[in-house]
């Protein structure tokens, strides 16, 4: 069985205590909460730099493609209440206000990476990022999934 991206109501059963959904009697065009417009955007985009064909079972597929999708989410929304104004920011390595600093160093490897580093920007990249990379580096395989030869190990 092939899989398939999850639908809105899949993705807001999967979170649903992270994001503000529209109670019930709530317009639908009430942009103080998210918008099944917003997911499904949200899941489109996630689609275009998502490949299944790397994880283990269909669940695996799923679990995984939703902090994705998460990631695209909360970016949209981010660029949306800036509107125009909206700018890119690197991975802040320090931070401080008067007396409090906190620093945090994210990884080089991601941070070097074209493909990884955009992931770092928010929560649900970073958890994408722990959830696939074990999928991307090293000899991984899944119940049921193909194993290739050792001469086919790169």
């Amino acid at each position: 069985m092939a899989w398939l991206p999850p639908s809105v109501a899949d993705f807001s059963s999967f979170f649903n205590r992270d994001f503000a959904y529209a109670p019930e009697g709530v317009p639908a065009n009430d942009l103080d909460y998210v918008q099944p417009s917003d997911i499904t955007r949200a899941i489109n985009e996630a689609v275009i730099d998502f490949n299944p064909g790397l994880y283990g079972s269909l669940a695996q597929i799923t679990n995984i493609f939703m902090y994705l999708a998460a990631y695209h989410l909360v970016e949209n929304l981010k660029n949306s209440m800036k509107g125009i104004a909206a700018q890119a920011n690197f991975p802040t390595a320090s931070q401080g206000a008067g007396g409090v600093n906190a620093s945090y160093q994210i990884p080089e490897r991601y941070l070097k990476s074209p493909i990884l580093a955009p992931y770092t920007q928010n929560g649900y990249g970073m958890r994408y990022l722990a959830l696939v990379l074990p999928f991307l580096v090293g000899n991984v395989s899944a119940p049921g999934s193909y194993n290739p030869t050792p001469s086919m190990v790169i």
